[in-house]
């Protein structure tokens, strides 16, 4: 009867469009079985194997703990304490808002790499595929991926795909006034034919034409030391800024384990120039924007940069430079805990804007394009939150889209896309999130993995990964990618 009736056993029956939330937790010291043979049958056994069962499982968002104790009253009572602190947060009379369907990707792990939007309605895709796409051919392990959708999202004008036996990330997708786009990442193999035999990662910068053509491919690092470009955005004259990190010699003297790095792409593709900045720990670009008058860079540092004063844990940072790369002006955001700033952009007036994570909430800081900071705003809950990018809305407020693990709407799973506006002040105007019964918006390690742009409509397209299953359909392998056109007013699709 136990083996007919346990939850594993029932899982094939189970209803996705009804999600289910468990919690499930044991203690450490669970009466052993004496008989080795038959030591899967130990309760702490069999609720790690039911944890790694069910949170495989389309339309389940599950919790695991593991206490100190055995199986008695010293695990039972805090575990159910816990366990009813966790459920009930998330109880709610009104239904989460869900993903849409369709997504993209194969029947393996896919991953989010960018998204943009053209005056003509049409939004680009950029992402990393484990198979092939549409026909195209696939080089190995994981490929790139851009596709031109119609203005309905769903017709596909075309699908250009590229990569290596190795592995190919993307990591940022921008429009181009000709139609084209440029997109930017890391290569593991010899992606431009011209860095045979390269035992580290390179980065990469593409354009694609307006019809899916590849018009050029640069890739570009320290030949024996891994490189990554984590953000690019467009210069005005066509070309482009990127920016990552290296873990050698890449525009500069290293002066730690990896140093953040920008370097200036030409419209033609050549390299233009390249910084590289960063102490003696470990410093890493993620997000980059860019006027006529500079340049803003922003990531994380695990010591102290140069010129900085360290906060405490590791640091978020935003840097200016200008148009040529003369470094104007560096600081450092966050507080004592561990902090990062993972997006950042211009306003018209420009103001600089940047959000990412302070010890586990969302962090959003504006500045002044001299750098003395105007305000600072976290919002977050019990969980994991993390903001990845800021956008300027027609109606002069901002909106900032991440990741949620706590209940600051409506929760879904276990990781929802999370969107938050912000009034020019920064103070919270709405916010709300959205997504499956799984993990949306997060990778399987926690970090975040979603870009949002906004839409010759006013809506926000906002694309990532997901683990679960969108409403009205059905997930295509083991990660997806998800595009989603959000109602600011809303927060939700």
């Amino acid at each position: 009867m136990y083996q007919r009736l346990n939850y594993p056993a029932l899982l094939p029956g189970l209803d996705a469009e009804s999600p289910v939330r468990m919690f499930i937790a044991v203690g450490d010291d669970e009466w052993a079985n004496p008989d080795p043979a038959d030591a899967a049958h130990d309760l702490d056994y069999e609720a790690a194997t039911l944890y790694n069962t069910v949170r495989r499982a389309d339309g389940v968002a599950a919790e695991f703990r593991v206490l100190d104790g055995g199986h008695d009253w010293d695990v039972w009572r805090p575990a159910f304490v816990d366990g009813l602190k966790h459920l009930a947060a998330t109880l709610s009379v009104t239904p989460p808002a869900g993903l849409p369907a369709l997504l993209h990707g194969t029947a393996g792990a896919d991953w989010a790499g960018g998204v943009a939007a053209h005056p003509d309605g049409d939004v680009t895709l950029g992402y990393a595929a484990s198979g092939g796409v549409a026909g195209q051919p696939y080089a190995g392990g994981l490929d790139a991926v851009v596709t031109r959708l119609a203005a309905d999202r769903r017709t596909v004008r075309w699908t250009s795909q590229f990569g290596t036996a190795a592995n190919e990330r993307l990591y940022g997708t921008v429009p181009l006034p000709d139609g084209g786009v440029l997109t930017a990442g890391y290569t593991r193999g010899d992606l431009d034919g011209r860095h045979p035999g390269s035992p580290a990662d390179d980065g990469f910068v593409a354009k694609l034409t307006a019809t899916g053509q590849r018009a050029w491919l640069t890739q570009a690092g320290d030949p024996a030391k891994a490189d990554r470009f984590y953000a690019i955005t467009a210069a005005p004259d066509g070309g482009a800024y990127v920016a990552g990190y290296t873990s050698g010699t890449f525009g500069g003297t290293g002066a730690g384990d990896k140093d953040a790095v920008l370097a200036r792409i030409a419209p033609d593709g050549t390299l233009a120039w390249t910084r590289q900045f960063g102490g003696p720990g470990e410093d890493k670009a993620y997000a980059v924007a860019a006027d006529a008058n500079g340049v803003y860079v922003a990531g994380g540092t695990s010591g102290a940069l140069p010129g900085a004063t360290p906060l405490g844990g590791s640091d978020g940072w935003l840097a200016r430079f200008t148009p040529d790369g003369a470094r104007d002006w560096l600081t450092v955001a966050g507080g004592t805990g561990d902090d990062l700033l993972g997006g950042v952009m211009v306003t018209d007036a420009g103001q600089v804007v940047a959000t990412g994570a302070t010890a586990g909430d969302v962090l959003t800081v504006a500045y002044t394009a001299k750098g003395a900071q105007r305000w600072r705003t976290v919002t977050g809950g019990r969980g994991a939150d993390a903001g990845t990018d800021v956008l300027a809305l027609a109606d002069g407020t901002l909106a900032v889209v991440g990741f949620t693990g706590s209940t600051l709407g409506v929760p879904a799973g276990g990781a929802d896309v999370l969107t938050l506006r912000l009034d020019a002040r920064g103070r919270q105007v709405a916010v709300a999130q959205y997504g499956t019964a799984r993990d949306d918006a997060a990778d399987p390690f926690g970090e975040e993995n979603v870009y949002a742009t906004v839409g010759p409509d006013g809506r926000l397209l906002v694309s990532g990964r997901t683990a679960g299953a969108p409403d009205g359909g059905a997930a295509l392998g083991n990660g997806d990618v998800f595009l989603a056109a959000v109602d600011p007013a809303k927060g939700t699709p």
